[in-house]
């Protein structure tokens, strides 16, 4: 059933997915309703995955509305990601409280959305230089179709919808669009009073946020604090013991620990402050600056990686509309490689 599916790479991090989204494609001619509200499902179980990768929920578990906001506020998904996510929100909670007929257009939309998405979750948090299979849409040929469009019909009614602008989608995209304002202009308010209160006292900041602390934690918050901590601990731990030896060959060849996060570890040069990543990738992947390699012709091979990681590093824009932190990236079978790689880098940065 799952033979030649557009999204087979989505079983590389989630069977459960790779099934739920071959279950909407078999179907999205026929129960665009159902397509939609499982499409919403899918969005809501990935972003539950980037959540948890993310480590935002470490008090209380958060509504899928409230994930999705929180993980743009915290720059964790782009601007173009979020608008999507949303969309697929609003129009699979419509379609799960309206029995009307669906608009076709919608699930055509969304099966292009989820494409997407997958597409770049498996690119920032599976596998850099993961090269995304050709867009198309799963028209289906068989007789036991009921959908009464014709193949004809599906090419005339897809080639103007698929090519039109996010902007001439529908109300709804316009509504997600007012609602990305306020959140934009929310992140501004609070980081200018952030810095104001940091810059007139730094101390009533650390009050504030012990008392709001202390404020939300009920009796069993705490508990279920103290049990998250432990399962942290122990999963540092584990960490910890798979890293040591990477890290080790950091320190031999100059270049110090300054930084780390679910996506990337950030290492910087003692002598000139060159910064680089590793990536949090089953491989080992580094990523450089991309001035440093553009600027020296020793660099061959490496390929343009973009990732809201990469947090001191120059930002450009790759497909949607907000331009994210860039490098190029190098992959290495061996920590002996990558050894060799950084001996070499620090031979040339010296």
């Amino acid at each position: 059933m799952h033979n030649h599916s557009l999204f087979e790479f989505v079983g590389q991090f989630s069977s459960e997915l790779f099934e739920l989204v071959c279950r909407i494609e078999n179907q999205l001619l026929d129960q665009p309703l159902a397509s939609l509200i499982q499409a919403r499902l899918y969005t809501e179980q990935l972003v539950k995955i980037i959540s948890k990768e993310e480590g935002i929920e470490d008090i209380y578990p958060l509504k899928h509305s409230e994930r999705i906001h929180k993980l743009y506020r915290q720059n964790a998904v782009e601007e173009d990601i979020y608008l999507k996510l949303e969309w697929i929100r609003k129009k699979g909670n419509k379609a799960a409280h309206d029995i009307n007929e669906v608009n076709i257009n919608d699930v055509l939309q969304v099966h292009k959305f989820l494409f997407e998405i997958s597409v770049w979750y498996m690119q920032v948090y599976v596998s850099y230089d993961f090269e995304a299979p050709i867009y198309k849409l799963p028209i289906k040929m068989s007789q036991e179709t009921t959908n009464p469009l014709e193949a004809k019909d599906l090419d005339v009614l897809i080639k103007p919808y698929v090519e039109q602008t996010m902007q001439k989608m529908d109300e709804m995209w316009s509504e997600v669009q007012r609602q990305l304002e306020a959140i934009k202009e929310e992140k501004k308010r609070v980081q200018t009073e952030t810095a104001i209160t940091d810059a007139d006292s730094p101390q009533q900041s650390e009050i504030a946020a012990t008392a709001e602390k202390e404020t939300l934690a009920s009796s069993q918050q705490v508990l279920e604090i103290k049990k998250n901590e432990l399962n942290e601990e122990d999963k540092r731990s584990k960490l910890s013991m798979e890293t040591t030896s990477i890290d080790s060959i950091f320190a031999k060849n100059n270049f110090r620990l300054t930084k780390k996060t679910k996506k990337a570890t950030e290492f910087e040069h003692l002598k000139n402050g060159e910064v680089l990543y590793l990536m949090a990738y089953k491989e080992i992947s580094i990523v450089l600056n991309p001035k440093t390699v553009e600027n020296n012709q020793s660099f061959k091979g490496g390929k343009e990686s973009h990732s809201t990681a990469l947090t001191r590093f120059p930002k450009k824009i790759k497909n949607g509309k907000t331009p994210t932190s860039y490098g190029y990236a190098f992959k290495f079978k061996t920590e002996i490689e990558l050894g060799a790689f950084l001996k070499s880098l620090d031979d040339i940065l010296i």
